[in-house]
């Protein structure tokens, strides 16, 4: 990995779980963008989980990327070692005290803009005291008595430390970050936090791109969290969400507010999620929608040899939780009970949530479907679309997905649940034809007849092929996206 000592940047990119060690999707438009803009000189800042998280061959950096820097936010190797703590400044709980009032008063919506002078107080606590002091100890001993419906103090007690470990890692690239004239950050998150700050500290215009609402997401993962511990008695209460499953979802959406308060722009892939992001306390005075694009080029040799195909239904992205892979394995199981001769591949990267992997394996393996189902893992995506008759996308949820207009530039029609933009992508707007099919989420009865209609059908195969090649030429170019985006870079240095 580079890392060049630089007095300024041009752009500086936040990412979180994504480029260069996530392969696909949001990591896929971070090197195109930096690829594009070969006259700027770009930093990037990766925050992970944990370094042992993220084993895959990362993406070569690209030459005019001048600074990189990784940060491993729940990394329990690198916690320093207990030690005898002094007595406690009383100024430095203040500074904690302050920060949770204002991320309490900004969820409940009792203020609008966030003072960002005071977040960063919270790293005058030194990570030292707040792991092993006294007063921090006793004050979240405090703050855990007023809650109505305790969770078991030990659960609180990791959630509260497993949600402020990270905030140092942040103050640590804050401190150690060049200077650059523009913080560009793909999400919200702690991302979008760490920019907000960069941004405020460095008085930049700060750009935010939501490929997918982050707190959206992040409020799915949690509900389906296994790792959050909930007593039996809980479990009982239909409808409730429990207190720290909870706490994590409003810390996320404090996160969300800070970025969108500091943020100079806040883009959108579509029109559809505009009404999330005003929930989430964007400005829409701020916002713009720029649609992801492709490059077609590339696609246009896989136009060929259709009729000679097998009946081969692709999967392509990250074997996670939130893609719903064994919805696709089930509508597999279903297509092969009715003596369908296709072959379902699952093409991504499996290490992400290596639990979540071997559970789709253990229902692969229950189903029978070991000689239908194959986790191909990372693969070119241009090789599976030279050989696929259709793609499927199963995610409970997405923004305006790449590999729909992947799959489009190479004339391979997309069964996709309704989700982010699928539907605007797959039937256009009124009265507009089809690319495709949309099916609800997690219904793989729904999902395995629309992939059997497309198979079985040639013209209407033939029909949804050529459109989809028409509409990512005619709306989806790359070019398109770059121009947008060296409109809104020009702009953002000028300002």
């Amino acid at each position: 990995m580079r890392r060049k000592n630089v007095d300024s940047l041009d752009v500086l990119l936040v990412l979180e779980g994504t480029f260069p060690y996530v392969r696909g999707g949001v990591s896929s438009w971070v090197n195109r963008m930096i690829s594009g803009f070969a006259d700027l000189r770009f930093g990037v800042i990766f925050l992970g989980s944990a370094r042992s998280d993220y084993r895959a061959t990362p993406y070569p950096l690209p030459e005019n990327v001048d600074y990189f820097a990784e940060y491993f936010l729940h990394d329990t190797e690198e916690l320093p070692r207990p030690k005898k703590i002094p007595s406690r400044r009383r100024h430095n709980l203040t500074a904690l005290e302050l920060a949770h009032l204002q991320m309490q008063h900004c969820v409940a919506g009792q203020e609008h803009e966030v003072d960002l002078d005071t977040c960063a107080k919270n790293f005058s606590v030194s990570y030292q005291d707040f792991l092993f002091g006294e007063e921090i100890w006793h004050y979240f001993l405090h703050q855990y008595e007023k809650i109505e419906d305790q969770p078991p103090f030990v659960d609180y007690f990791w959630t509260i430390r497993g949600m402020h470990a990270p905030l140092w890692a942040l103050q640590q690239a804050l401190e150690s970050a060049p200077a650059t004239r523009i913080v560009h950050c793909p999400s919200t998150g702690y991302a979008g936090y760490l920019g907000a700050l960069m941004s405020h500290r460095q008085a930049c215009p700060l750009i935010v791109s939501e490929h997918g609402i982050y707190t959206k997401e992040r409020r799915i993962d949690l509900i389906l969290a296994r790792w959050i511990q909930e007593e039996e008695e809980f479990l009982q209460r239909a409808g409730q969400i429990h207190y720290l499953r909870q706490l994590w979802i409003n810390f996320f959406v404090f996160l969300g507010r800070v970025t969108y308060d500091q943020a100079w722009k806040i883009i959108n892939l579509y029109s559809g999620v505009i009404d999330l992001q005003l929930a989430d306390g964007a400005d829409p005075k701020k916002l713009q929608t720029i649609p992801n694009g492709v490059p077609i080029e590339p696609f246009m040799h896989c136009r060929r040899d259709f009729v000679q195909r097998q009946n081969v239904v692709a999967l392509i992205g990250r074997v996670v939780p939130i893609k719903d892979i064994k919805t696709f394995i089930r509508a597999a199981a279903i297509s092969k009970s009715q003596g369908r001769q296709t072959r379902f591949w699952i093409v991504g990267p499996t290490e992400e949530d290596e639990e979540y992997f071997a559970e789709c394996s253990v229902l692969v393996e229950h189903l029978g479907l070991q000689d239908v189902v194959e986790f191909l893992g990372f693969r070119s995506v241009e090789d599976i679309l030279s050989v696929a008759r259709l793609t499927v996308l199963s995610s409970i949820s997405e923004g305006l997905p790449l590999s729909v207009l992947e799959s489009f530039a190479a004339g391979v029609p997309v069964v996709a649940t309704d989700v982010g933009a699928c539907r605007e992508l797959i039937y256009g707007h009124d009265g507009d034809a089809a690319a495709g099919a949309v099916v609800r989420i997690a219904e793989p009865q729904a999902l395995a007849l629309a992939i059997d209609q497309l198979l079985s059908d040639v013209a209407a195969w033939n029909a949804c092929s050529q459109v989809a090649i028409e509409r990512v030429e005619a709306i989806y170019p790359e070019e398109q996206m770059f121009a947008a985006y060296r409109e809104l870079y020009r702009q953002a240095l000028e300002h």
